[in-house]
């Protein structure tokens, strides 16, 4: 639906943008948006076959990047310290091996999955070992260990699917028509370019940054994209698109686009109900302009 507002000699008309730009291609964003789902193709591309492959993925690239004494230690003492649902890790005397147990299909019984002969400490440990102990770990558990690093903020996108997409980090209200379906996240380096440091005061500014993203995100989704028009007379003069935000909002950004004394045009847009025609209102305003002048 237009908005309009005019003053001799300018109109301003605000329009919907309908070939707006993808904040998650065409903007360079502070986070990147991991998701999967049936129907749409959302976020930013990525490489990651599922969630679970995604979160091992990042502890994996984390935990190999840390000093070698500190290599893989988080998980493996996770593990040891029975947090984990379904694994553990245990040191078997006997035969001086490290064993990584799990419960599989919901079970009871133990099993075990894979084991190490030697110290767990520093790089020595192979890749492979620690990539099993990842795989042993629920999604939930390797979210837990990401936050806890405190090297990486991580937060949930969930999606409302009815008559339309619509997205957000807190959940909604309808089970049948909303749900989970990725993560906007920003790893240590990411927090470091931008603040200089990774800490507690910089940690929230990252969480408002992705929380900004996603609102933004969400703009483009529900079509809340604009353009505007200014015409002098019957003249476009000048034009601008790829606004996002609520129509409302974005007249404040209008202002430093209007010719000088005319800012107050933005202020004044309204909507228009009717069948709009661009034309037709730009006669009717010269018409009246016209009468105007004769009176005069």
């Amino acid at each position: 639906m237009p908005m309009v507002a005019s003053r001799a000699p300018y109109t301003l008309l605000v329009v919907d943008d309908d070939q707006p730009m993808n904040p998650r291609e065409d903007y360079d964003n502070f986070g990147t948006m991991v998701c999967w789902h049936r129907h749409y193709n959302l976020g930013d591309e990525h490489k990651y076959d599922d969630p679970s492959d995604f979160l091992h993925s990042k502890l994996f690239e984390m935990y190999s990047s840390y000093p070698s004494s500190e290599y893989g230690k988080p998980v493996y003492d996770f593990l040891k310290s029975g947090k984990a649902a379904d694994a553990k890790l245990e040191y078997n005397r006997s035969t001086r091996e490290w064993e990584l147990h799990e419960r599989w299909f919901g079970g009871r019984d133990w099993s075990r999955s894979s084991s190490y002969p030697a110290s767990l400490k520093g790089k020595d440990v192979p890749d492979w070992f620690l990539d099993d102990c990842l795989s042993a770990l629920k999604n939930s558990e390797m979210i837990q260990l990401l936050e806890e690093s405190g090297q990486f903020v991580l937060m949930p996108l969930y999606l409302y699917d009815h008559s339309g997409i619509t997205m957000s980090t807190g959940a909604f209200s309808c089970p049948w028509d909303s749900g989970q379906v990725g993560w906007i996240y920003a790893d240590a380096d990411k927090i470091k370019e931008t603040y200089g440091e990774v800490m507690p005061e910089t940690v929230e500014k990252a969480k408002s940054l992705l929380e900004s993203e996603v609102k933004c995100y969400d703009y483009y989704l529900t079509g809340q994209c604009y353009g505007y028009q200014l015409f002098e007379g019957d003249t476009e003069i000048d034009s601008c698109w790829g606004f996002l935000g609520d129509m409302r909002d974005m007249q404040d950004d209008l202002k430093g686009y209007l010719p000088e004394g005319y800012e107050d045009l933005a202020e004044k847009l309204e909507f228009d109900y009717g069948e709009f025609d661009i034309n037709n209102y730009l006669e009717e305003e010269s018409e009246e302009t016209e009468e105007l002048d004769d009176e005069l």
